[in-house]
């Protein structure tokens, strides 16, 4: 019998990252900065922020989880292995960076 499965599946790979945000303001920093790193790229902003690249997507959710506590949910998705580990590799090293500057700007003098 024939595996029936969708071959839209088999060519999408997905990957996840998260990262937390003290406060709105924050996440909303967040979000502009994403903006213009990827200023390039097709942006639509919804209920979440979706930038389009080629052969794919990265989605970027806002999620509460506390009061006062917020959450990124971002997703990965493209058609190509290569170039969605590419975005994703990008996106992980940009949210290091964040969460360097909030770590340091949190440092009294």
């Amino acid at each position: 019998m024939a595996d029936k499965t969708d071959l839209k599946e088999i060519n999408q790979h997905h990957w996840f990252l998260e990262m937390d945000f003290p406060c709105s303001n924050k996440y909303d920093q967040f979000i502009n900065w994403l903006r213009k790193e990827f200023c390039f790229f097709q942006q639509e902003n919804g209920s979440y922020l979706t930038i389009y690249f080629p052969n794919g997507h990265v989605k970027i959710e806002k999620k509460a989880k506390e009061e006062n506590t917020f959450a990124s949910e971002i997703t990965v998705e493209s058609k190509c292995r290569i170039f969605g580990l590419k975005m994703r590799k990008n996106l992980s090293a940009f949210l290091d960076y964040i969460e360097s500057y909030h770590r340091l700007s949190q440092i009294k003098y």
